[in-house]
């Protein structure tokens, strides 16, 4: 990870205060990008319902990640961010899939969330299917 990519971002939970400094705007982005991402669930519910994890760097905020579990038992990860700052987005993704162990599966909608998945170390299943192993 570059570390001048990375100076100066933060992570922010819902459980802590300094997350509802962004909060509206993290919503207004998630309901924006919504459809591109395929999930039909409000903020609020993946807000609490996930391992939400929000990125702000130097007062400004970048987009968020979050983690789910499937029925089956499959760890998903979902993500939407502002547009620009790419390397900082991709190394937000890669500091957070260092937070869990085992395997991480991710659907790409799009050539380009494909690339990011691909950048971060994930590896095509099937179709939109791909997957993230801890290297051990």
């Amino acid at each position: 990870m570059n570390s001048d990519d990375m100076a100066d971002v933060h992570v922010w939970i819902p459980m802590q205060r300094e997350f509802y400094r962004y909060s509206e705007e993290c919503r207004k982005l998630y309901e924006s990008l919504q459809d591109k991402i395929c999930d039909p669930n409000s903020f609020d519910f993946i807000c609490k319902n996930t391992f939400f994890y929000l990125f702000e760097k130097g007062g400004n905020l970048q987009g968020a990640i979050y983690y789910f579990t499937e029925d089956d038992g499959r760890l998903f990860v979902n993500a939407f961010s502002k547009r620009k700052n790419l390397e900082v987005h991709l190394n937000c993704l890669k500091m957070s899939l260092s937070w869990f162990r085992g395997r991480v599966y991710a659907e790409a909608q799009n050539r380009a969330s494909a690339l990011c998945l691909l950048r971060c170390g994930f590896k095509r299943v099937e179709g939109k299917l791909f997957v993230f192993e801890e290297k051990v």
